[in-house]
Formats: C-alpha cells, sequence, structure tokens
C-alpha cells in the first residue's frame, strides 16, 4: 500500500481533502468498533487544528490583500458570510481563528503540528486569550512555554 501523496497545487489539496472527509462521512460509523471509532475522532481533532492554522494564514492573508473589497464586500467577515455562507456566529468563530494568524504566530505553529495532542482550535483561542493580557513583550515567550507545556502532555 502507498503512503499518502503530497499535492501538487491547493487545488489537489483542496481535492484531496473532500475526497478524505467524503470517505470518513460515507462510512458506516455504527458497525465500526469502539477503538476505530476513538481513532477516528481523535484523528478528526488533529485535522480540525491543522484546518484551523490553514484558515487561519488564508483568512489573514485574503485581509491584508483586501480581497473582500475586490468581491464588493467592505469586511472579511461579511465576505466569509455572503461567499462561503456560513453563519455569523460561524463567521465570528473564523475571525477569531484568523487573529491567531496575525497575532500569535506561536499558536498556529502549534495547531499546524496536528502530531499528538499539541494544540486544539478551542484551546489556541482559549491561550490567545490569556496571553492577550500579558504585556506585548513576554506573549511571545509566554506562548512558547504553553505550547511546549502542550507538546509534553500538559493539559
Amino acid at each position: 500500500m502507498a503512503g499518502p501523496r503530497t499535492p501538487a497545487s491547493t487545488a489537489d489539496a483542496l481535492a484531496m481533502l473532500k475526497t478524505a472527509l467524503g470517505f470518513l462521512a460515507a462510512a458506516d460509523a455504527a458497525d465500526l468498533p469502539v477503538a476505530i471509532l476513538a481513532e477516528c475522532l481523535h484523528g478528526l481533532e488533529h485535522a480540525d487544528a491543522i484546518e484551523a492554522a490553514a484558515r487561519a494564514r488564508f483568512l489573514a492573508a485574503f485581509d491584508a490583500q483586501d480581497g473582500a473589497v475586490d468581491d464588493g464586500q467592505r469586511t472579511t467577515r461579511t465576505w466569509v458570510i455572503h461567499q462561503t455562507r456560513v453563519t455569523r456566529g460561524q463567521a465570528g468563530e473564523y475571525r477569531a481563528v484568523q487573529g491567531l494568524a496575525e497575532c500569535h504566530p506561536i499558536l498556529v505553529a502549534g495547531l499546524a503540528e496536528g502530531e499528538g495532542d499539541v494544540l486544539t482550535k478551542s484551546v489556541a483561542l482559549q491561550l490567545a486569550k490569556w496571553t492577550n493580557a500579558l504585556p506585548p513583550e513576554y506573549r511571545v515567550q509566554a506562548e512558547q512555554i504553553l505550547v511546549a507545556a502542550a507538546r509534553a502532555g500538559a493539559d
């Protein structure tokens, strides 16, 4: 059995992502043993963390390039609501994730690792809230400590 192939482009990566998620969505979960279900749930959480890191970076770049304005929207948040058809609440969460890329690159890097249980999206957002309360000159070091602690297994 061949290992996973590396996508050749962003379009190829998105197609592979949709195919993989489609496979999992079509699986007969009720017939799977608990160990496989647990493995799938862990894997989906890891994938969600990686997806959040990717979304954060793409949204930050899209916003920095005024992509929403090019499409007739005033803000990236309104563009996301109207173009990707998500709710206002979901767009707000995406804006929070975008803020990670803009102000918390250490946390985004932890999300992007996706191996083990380094960071989940919800934990990264909570850590960002905590470190935002610190003086700016200490944030990077604090986030490095927190990500290292997460890598070591801290909750």
